[in-house]
């Protein structure tokens, strides 16, 4: 009986250890559901690397649209010189021819677009890709996003689950162990025998068991939930 004592006291601490993190927690300090989804949508490392990507690719498209100014041109030109010019004057006398000379400059502007049509179809192949990189990228987001939200919403709810288990398994560990203290007076009194003591604290030992073991798992739902939000999730 010793060592049975013995072996369930050393499991009692180990599992205490575990659900130590769990004093104090309760439904009503755990953060809503809707908030620690968007949270854990907002962090999730590979959502954000996707839009990194998505980023890439849009700057891609934005150079690929510019590429055709590199075969743009721009020509002038600057011309200066004399010239002579014949004015034939009439009179009433004669005709005379007056020989003038003037000076004169002109200048030219111009736009030159040297563009195979083949790069034209080569850029809009190149637009087209990563137009629908972007989408597929979106698409996995969206899967994952998907994923994010049932992980959260599965684990949010065995938590809750369990907390709800842990009060109703620490009500009854505590009618056992009231229990246990009348069956121990009884014996004593030598109005119970061995076996009934012995049950009681069987019954007790399996409770306290019980909710140990409850602690644990709402330790584990905690802290995993807890990775996947990426920050505490009770207040």
């Amino acid at each position: 009986m010793k060592r049975i004592l013995i072996i369930f006291l050393t499991l009692l601490f180990s599992l205490s250890l575990e659900a130590q993190d769990l004093k104090g927690l309760s439904m009503d300090r755990l953060r809503p559901l809707d908030s620690l989804i968007q949270e854990a949508l907002d962090k999730a490392p590979l959502i954000q690397r996707l839009s990194k990507g998505q980023e890439q690719k849009m700057e891609e498209i934005a150079l690929s649209r510019k590429a055709w100014l590199q075969h743009l041109a721009l020509t002038g030109g600057y011309n200066y010189g004399n010239g002579v010019v014949a004015d034939n004057l009439t009179t009433s006398v004669d005709n005379q021819r007056v020989w003038r000379t003037s000076n004169f400059s002109t200048f030219s502007v111009g736009v030159q677009l040297r563009l195979p049509i083949s790069e034209l179809t080569n850029q809009g192949n190149r637009v087209k890709i990563s137009k629908l990189a972007i989408e597929e990228m979106e698409y996995q987001k969206e899967d994952l996003r998907n994923v994010i939200t049932e992980e959260v919403i599965k684990r949010y709810n065995s938590l809750e689950r369990t907390l709800k288990t842990i009060k109703l398994q620490a009500l009854k560990v505590e009618a056992d162990e009231a229990a246990v203290q009348v069956t121990e007076s009884y014996f004593k009194q030598g109005t119970a025998d061995i076996d009934e003591y012995r049950m009681a604290m069987d019954i007790l030992t399996t409770a306290q068991i019980e909710l140990e073991k409850s602690r644990s798992d709402a330790w584990y739902y905690k802290r995993t939930l807890e990775e996947i939000v990426g920050s505490p999730i009770f207040y």
